[in-house]
């Protein structure tokens, strides 16, 4: 009866484990909530250690909102950590077809693709990447004058700025819409 159990579960896990692979990753949010849920928020963490010491104290905040009771869960060099691998991990989801945004008071502009399959998105997503990784091992060595260095070149500013520069801010007039590629 054992042996059966066993070989049932094998069996189990080994079709559990074939449709996982055949599953495709899943897109919900449009490339603009991703870029304003995920990557701003954790790399204004990164960007905060410019001014503070993620050694020092962390004030708890007054309340009794969600953001009170958990202000001091995780903080200082765990939570520049745990920011490095959200960039890390976005970049992942930014290589994944999704659209651009939504905007509901500009329709013409709804339903454009982000643009995945260039080279130079590609690029931008790999300094992405590196910037995150850089970030997390000078987190880990929790040396603060050390974590200073990243900020001064820029590798996380460089990596955002450098896709921004081409495909979110534009000075034009009129002005390009996101996502847009530029003109060879």
């Amino acid at each position: 009866m054992r042996r059966l159990s066993v070989f049932f579960m094998a069996v189990l896990l080994v079709a559990g484990t074939a449709r996982a692979q055949e599953a495709e990753p899943q897109v919900f949010g449009d490339l603009a909530e991703v870029m304003r849920g995920i990557l701003f928020p954790n790399s204004n963490i990164i960007f905060d250690v410019q001014t503070i010491n993620p050694d020092d104290p962390v004030e708890a905040v007054e309340g009794d909102s969600t953001t009170a009771r958990f202000s001091t869960m995780y903080t200082g060099w765990e939570a520049v950590e745990n920011a490095a691998v959200a960039l890390i991990e976005s970049a992942n989801l930014i290589e994944l077809p999704r659209l651009c945004e939504n905007l509901e008071d500009d329709p013409a502009r709804n339903g454009l693709p982000a643009p995945v399959e260039r080279d130079d998105w590609k690029q931008y997503v790999a300094g992405l990447r590196a910037a995150g990784q850089t970030a997390y091992e000078w987190a880990q060595a929790r040396e603060y004058d050390d974590f200073d260095a990243i900020l001064m070149t820029g590798e996380v500013a460089e990596a955002c700025s450098a896709c921004h520069g081409v495909y979110r801010d534009t000075y034009n007039e009129p002005p390009t819409p996101r996502c847009t590629p530029p003109t060879e």
